[in-house]
């Protein structure tokens, strides 16, 4: 979901995955992701990439899927009970969560935020928006956690960026996960 460029789907295709279905809502990132995967010489029959509103796609596309990746998007959504639904009803075996958090919070809390839809690292506008902006939510860890586990989703594994990082001191471009400003999940579907 959010599959911007296509590097993620890319990245599940070297690790293994037969196919990937990428969804993004910006015309301009989808041709960008069908150009990276032409260039690479992907075979066209082992990736799909649909250009939409995400919540329009994940109930009207006839996904069937093994693993949702939901990789930087829950930050650029406050529909949280309308994501989490449509995910469970796909009954992936497994959920990855990546997202920017709250640091320091211990609480299952969301701090509103306003994005400006024209910049393409923001949420994109869709019948929601308003003025160029749209409502956002940038949520606590802690409510991360709950939001997958309210809709069945056990997490398995809380990446440990912190320490994995701290052992690679000179890798840089990760700020906010070195700041615990931003949490990976791995999840499964409970049965």
């Amino acid at each position: 979901m959010a599959s911007h460029d296509g590097r993620w789907s890319f990245a599940a295709l070297r690790a293994g995955a037969t196919h990937v279905t990428g969804i993004e809502a910006r015309k301009e990132l989808v041709k960008g992701a069908e150009d990276n995967f032409a260039h690479y010489d992907v075979d066209p029959t082992t990736y799909r990439f649909v250009c939409g509103d995400v919540f329009d796609a994940l109930t009207t596309e006839g996904l069937d899927v093994d693993v949702v990746m939901c990789l930087g998007f829950l930050y650029h959504t406050l529909r949280y009970n309308e994501l989490f639904t449509h995910i469970r009803a796909l009954r992936p075996r497994h959920l990855i969560v990546d997202t920017n958090v709250m640091p320091d919070q211990d609480k299952p809390v969301v701090r509103l935020v306003r994005d400006k839809t024209a910049k393409q690292q923001n949420a994109a506008a869709d019948a929601f928006s308003h003025n160029g902006q749209a409502l956002v939510g940038k949520p606590s860890a802690p409510a991360v956690r709950f939001m997958q586990e309210t809709y069945d989703f056990e997490v398995e594994d809380i990446y440990d960026w912190h320490n994995l990082l701290a052992a690679r001191p000179g890798v840089e471009g990760l700020a906010d996960y070195r700041k615990d400003q931003r949490v990976t999940m791995r999840s499964r579907l409970a049965a």
